[in-house]
């Protein structure tokens, strides 16, 4: 038992060990930028939902409160009907372009586009701040950090800013800019340059402005103040053009309104115009290449006006990431990994790797579908690292400790027993407690041969010869005790002693001495006959077996041990071999009694045994079919 709390005590330190690496790469990045690898990784299942089993709810769906105006690659091309001229556009076209919203019923337009050095023509910028009262407008700056550490701003000129509905900044030095998102709004401090100010993003604005209300953005979900994106999904749509076979455009799928081409916006008919743009936020912003409006997000880069357009859509949708307090991600990193480490450390080792790698795996599903099917952020990356990482401790720290325990085994008994029965005690879950190593009193058959007139047929022998004969025999006797479950507890000179069965008992042990010492005799006298006609020495051997009491454990010292048995019964065997002449199993009482109805016997005359007051009753186990070896060469 204490053995067991010491390795769940261990498992237990190296789990919060793996829990300790999650929390510290959890905060181990700019606040900013923090869970960001997490965030694109939820994000990217989002996107491909289906293929993990999960219906994405369509966080994609078209919302018909938008539509998009463009400056595509058709734009620049340079169309006259269009009276674009070549790039940039002279001001007096975007003038032009909000005088034909007005008259098309757009409720607002928002421009992705900035405005904020005057043009080379002061009428061309007279004629868009003009046009801009027409339709509640939306423009863009930027911000900037000064070197100071405020905040700087580079505004829309004067003369078009006049007549806004209202303004946001479309960009910003911010750390990761668009990648998880954007700030709503940004409130500055009260010393410095535009202090004690808010300002809002161009997404936040437009989406204000259309509503005809702020938004309480203190009660929208949000990490680190920002407004976590939802990066739009593509479809290819047919624009809204007056140009016969118009080529499919891709366009967000939840521009609900469509996508238009600012040289189709400035020729179709009003009346079409107004199929696209009525009670509708347009957002005018760049999707050309070369001009290059392009930001990096979860899913790749995109233009930016998709980017700002579909912030606006979660806002008016209310459709957001909602992240978790911090202690729940934490308490996961802690409790998920201590749970699968304590797990990993009891229960069957391959059963606990592969109940570990499901829940890991249930864990990654489960995050995964909570955040489908609700926006719920669990965190991931950092949890899973955890629990991989105290699977892997936990894991090889119990691989080096039952790897010493199956050393001990197999120096104990690898010699001893049966494969089988080795590899019976190496399936434990604790291989060396299984052998219970203190001394235990247990019932066994003791097992005793010896070879019959050894010493004199030595003397006419080579030591070669010698061995080579005994390991013959003893190949060939360890091999039938074994068949029979027993194990091999020494070899005293040409003495073989076993004990059936150790270290377990079973109720047939007295049975299979029996048994293993018949099959004995019988190969005994086959290796007779064929050593006989080899011309080599041949012997016989007596056999004892007793069964009773005994102690059974480890013996010796603290720097040698042997696995034995020791006590009363063990002598009575070594009296029975004594007894025995070549050829004979003598059977104590007690072992016949559990084998009478097995074997033939007969009652040999009482023998004294030292220690016992009364004489023992004795069985000669008759061998079937025993053939003695020749006379002329029995030893």
């Amino acid at each position: 038992m204490k053995k067991k709390l010491q390795s769940l005590g261990i498992a237990l330190a190296l789990a919060l060990v793996a829990s300790g690496i999650g929390i510290a790469t959890f905060y181990s990045q700019n606040p900013q930028l923090s869970r960001l690898a997490d965030y694109i990784a939820h994000i990217t299942v989002l996107a491909h939902a289906d293929r993990i089993g999960l219906k994405n709810p369509g966080y994609g769906s078209p919302n018909n409160n938008l539509a998009m105006i463009t400056l595509d690659d058709y734009s620049l091309s340079g169309h006259t009907s269009a009276g674009l001229g070549t790039w940039p556009f002279r001001r007096g076209v975007y003038g032009t372009l909000l005088d034909r919203l007005a008259k098309a019923g757009a409720k607002t337009v928002a421009f992705d586009i900035d405005f904020l050095d005057p043009s080379p023509s002061a009428r061309q910028d007279a004629l868009f701040g003009k046009a801009i009262a027409k339709v509640p407008t939306v423009l863009a700056y930027a911000l900037n950090t000064t070197t100071t550490g405020q905040i700087g701003i580079e505004p829309v000129i004067p003369v078009l800013a006049k007549n806004t509905a209202a303004m946001g900044f479309s960009s910003s030095d911010s750390v990761g800019s668009y990648t998880s998102g954007q700030f709503p709004k940004i409130r500055t401090s009260g010393s410095g340059f535009f202090s004690d100010e808010t300002f809002y993003s161009l997404a936040a604005a437009a989406a204000q402005t259309y509503l005809g209300h702020t938004i309480d953005f203190a009660k929208t979900p949000r990490l680190h103040g920002r407004i976590l994106l939802l990066p739009p999904h593509y479809a290819s749509t047919q624009a809204v053009s007056g140009r016969v076979g118009s080529e499919q455009s891709t366009a967000p799928t939840f521009i609900g309104g469509g996508q238009m081409s600012l040289a189709d916006a400035l020729t179709v008919p009003i009346s079409q115009l107004r199929l696209f743009a009525k009670g509708r936020l347009v957002y005018v912003g760049a999707t050309a290449q070369a001009l290059g409006d392009f930001v990096i997000t979860a899913r790749g880069k995109m233009p930016g006006v998709y980017v700002n357009a579909r912030l606006t859509d979660q806002m008016l949708r209310g459709i957001y990431i909602k992240t978790l307090p911090t202690w729940i991600d934490l308490a996961l990193m802690v409790l998920l990994p201590t749970l699968l480490a304590l797990f990993l450390m009891s229960a069957r080792f391959a059963i606990a790797l592969a109940v570990s790698a499901a829940t890991i795996l249930a864990y990654a599903w489960i995050d995964m579908a909570i955040f489908v099917t609700h926006l719920v952020w669990f965190d991931f990356i950092h949890v899973v690292v955890a629990m991989i990482l105290a699977v892997t401790f936990v894991a090889a720290f119990r691989t080096i400790l039952e790897g010493s325990q199956r050393r001990v085994v197999t120096n104990l008994f690898g010699m001893h027993v049966s494969p089988a029965v080795v590899a019976e005690i190496l399936e434990s879950e604790d291989p060396s407690g299984a052998l219970s190593l203190k001394g235990k009193r247990v019932k066994s058959t003791i097992f005793y041969s010896d070879i019959r007139g050894f010493t004199a047929m030595s003397e006419t022998m080579s030591p070669e010869d010698i061995y080579h004969q005994l390991n013959e025999y003893f190949e060939e006797m360890v091999k039938i005790i074994f068949k029979y479950g027993g194990y091999v507890d020494k070899f005293i000179g040409d003495c073989v002693m076993a004990v059936f069965s150790a270290p377990y008992q079973t109720p047939d042990d007295a049975k299979n001495a029996v048994l293993a010492a018949i099959e004995q005799q019988q190969r005994i006298a086959e290796l007779a006959a064929k050593w006989a006609a080899q011309g080599r020495k041949v012997f016989t051997v007596g056999m004892g077996i007793n069964t009773g009491e005994v102690v059974m454990g480890n013996l010796g010292s603290s720097s040698r041990m042997n696995y034995t048995v020791i006590g009363d019964n063990v002598n009575t065997a070594a009296r029975l071999y004594n007894v025995a002449k070549g050829g004979q199993i003598i059977i104590s009482e007690t072992t016949y009694n559990e084998v009478r109805e097995l074997v033939e016997v007969s009652e040999l005359d009482p023998v004294t045994v030292k220690g016992k007051v009364e004489p023992l009753r004795i069985f000669d186990v008759v061998v079937p079919q025993r053939e003695a070896p020749p006379e002329a060469t029995t030893a």
